[in-house]
């Protein structure tokens, strides 16, 4: 009779579990309800803004009525990613050029470019990625190195650091910081960006909960690969999850939870993934990711 309600126990245990999981996976991904994004301020800087989840971030934030600062590194696309959102919506926009693999001094340009705005959103989004090879295999560790802080890094932290005193002032904003649900697991070949993206992951969170009783939402957003560039790498566009699908889904989860993965799919996948052994995720990631990703780079470096 003991072992019966130890198995009772156990089974009403993992059942309330599952559907516990269920619910949450409802309530944020298909209960699509989206917060008023003015309450927290006028303003949305968005990081790595003319190109992938950015861009699109840029879009649907001003269609919900955000004056919007686009911060990333060509003057051209700047421009014309500007252009166009003004002219889908009645919108402010600012534009700054700024490589984030330079030196720490782009911060007091970033700073000036910001002064006086009342910033109410703040979405670091700009990374980058290393070559999928082993550690000491990189054509140019050093510099591999040093851009993927800089990139990866550094933006998350000195933009906080530039944003979150206003934001406490006011005691409202919203920080949105994408990571990645590879941080599950460990993955060779991949170790620089996985611990960077990791590194963003954490602190995310350690700091929703720094500052939650001043009126602050912070998020770490995890998604796996979206139909964007940096993601060729990993195989073919057309079958991942769209830009405009995984953004649409993203930014309906906001207020609702300290990270997600952004997307119902994305959940999915990442739960396969942190289940999965770490030494078959190792195999998987060779024969799915690394070697096709291999591939493309090269064509791509001699299309160059």
């Amino acid at each position: 009779m003991f072992l019966q309600w130890i198995g009772i126990a156990t089974t009403t245990y993992l059942v309330i579990k599952l559907v516990y999981y269920l619910a949450q996976g409802a309530y944020l991904y298909f209960f699509r309800t989206y917060p008023d994004f003015n309450k927290y301020g006028k303003w949305s800087v968005i990081t790595g803004a003319t190109d992938g989840i950015g861009k699109e971030t840029a879009f649907q934030l001003a269609s919900r009525g955000q004056n919007i600062a686009l911060i990333s590194r060509n003057t051209e696309r700047l421009k014309n990613v500007a252009k166009e959102i003004e002219s889908n919506h009645n919108v402010q926009t600012k534009c700054l050029a700024i490589d984030f693999s330079g030196d720490e001094e782009i911060y007091d340009k970033i700073a000036d470019f910001l002064q006086g705005l009342d910033i109410g959103t703040l979405v670091n989004n700009v990374g980058t990625d290393q070559e999928l090879v082993r550690f000491l295999e990189q054509s140019n560790l050093s510099l591999i190195i040093r851009n993927l802080v800089r990139v990866n890094i550094m933006p998350t932290l000195k933009m906080t650091q530039i944003v979150l005193p206003g934001m406490v002032e006011r005691k409202r904003g919203l920080i949105l910081n994408l990571s990645a649900f590879t941080i599950l697991q460990p993955i060779g070949k991949f170790a620089i960006t996985n611990a960077t993206k990791s590194f963003v992951d954490l602190f995310s969170r350690a700091l929703s909960y720094e500052y939650e009783s001043e009126g602050i939402t912070i998020q770490s957003c995890r998604p796996g690969a979206v139909g964007t560039k940096l993601s060729q790498q990993f195989g073919d566009l057309e079958k991942m999850t769209s830009i405009k699908d995984y953004c649409t889904s993203w930014l309906a989860t906001v207020d609702k939870a300290r990270w997600t993965h952004g997307h119902w799919q994305h959940a999915v996948e990442a739960w396969v993934w942190e289940k999965i052994p770490t030494a078959l995720v190792q195999k998987l990631s060779d024969y799915f990711y690394m070697e096709p990703g291999a591939k493309i780079m090269k064509e791509l470096e001699k299309k160059k």
